[in-house]
């Protein structure tokens, strides 16, 4: 008898864990019925104006991308989504947040290039930029969640980012490039810490494929300083 009950308990269990599995999956086929609607057109034109968005959103709420990808923004009842898809077909959604909030938090694309694009994240307020740089074909990251940009050169294709937005003497820039899917890691000059917007305060200057330059403000903007780094 206690055999039975006990068989009986591990099948129920089995059930109940199937069950739940099902229900987690559900959003899913929620977000794949998406539609966009009048909340996204009215928010897109933050993404429009927003200077640092380098592509217009089209009248179907998509920023399309090179091999025939694309992103569009949508939403349900509650939140809206920022869709990955590949013709018509949803493949994944990047990231999610609470209607009404500016799309810019939601994500907007940076840099689009033939096999990755970088989604950047804007929260204003002299905040660097929350960025992802992904893979196509195969949607993996290629950088550290929360990564923060400092600058971009598009021409060469090289990243230089921070993985922490807010730096310390102790953390590093890095430099990665984007074709090869080589980094290396580099000091931050030491006169940018101590003052506020650090990541803001860097920027290419030249750049080849044995060094690169920036230039960086420091003494509350009031100066400007260039620097030198073998790659």
């Amino acid at each position: 008898m206690k055999k039975i009950l006990l068989l009986t308990g591990i099948i129920l269990f089995l059930f109940s864990c199937k069950s739940d599995k099902k229900q987690l999956s559900s959003p899913k086929s929620k977000i794949e019925s998406l539609e966009p609607n009048k909340i996204v057109t009215q928010n897109k034109k933050s993404i429009i104006e927003d200077k640092k968005s380098k592509v217009a959103v089209d009248d179907n709420n998509e920023i399309s991308l090179k091999g025939g990808y694309s992103i569009s923004y949508s939403t349900d009842n509650e939140d809206q989504y920022l869709l990955y898809k590949k013709g018509i077909s949803i493949i994944d959604t990047l990231n999610s947040c609470s209607i009404g909030l500016p799309i810019k938090n939601l994500g907007y694309i940076i840099c689009d290039f033939n096999d990755t694009f970088i989604i950047g994240q804007s929260y204003g307020s002299g905040n660097p930029d929350i960025i992802q740089l992904y893979e196509k074909k195969t949607r993996k990251k290629l950088i550290k969640d929360y990564s923060a940009i400092i600058d971009i050169d598009t021409t060469n294709q090289i990243l230089l980012y921070s993985e922490n937005d807010v730096p310390n003497s102790e953390d590093k820039m890095i430099l990665l490039d984007i074709k090869k899917r080589n980094k290396k890691s580099y000091e931050f000059p030491k006169e940018v810490f101590g003052e506020p917007e650090i990541l803001n305060r860097i920027h290419f200057i030249n750049s080849n494929d044995q060094s690169f330059i920036i230039e960086y403000e420091f003494n509350d903007y009031n100066n400007k300083n260039q620097k030198k780094y073998i790659r």
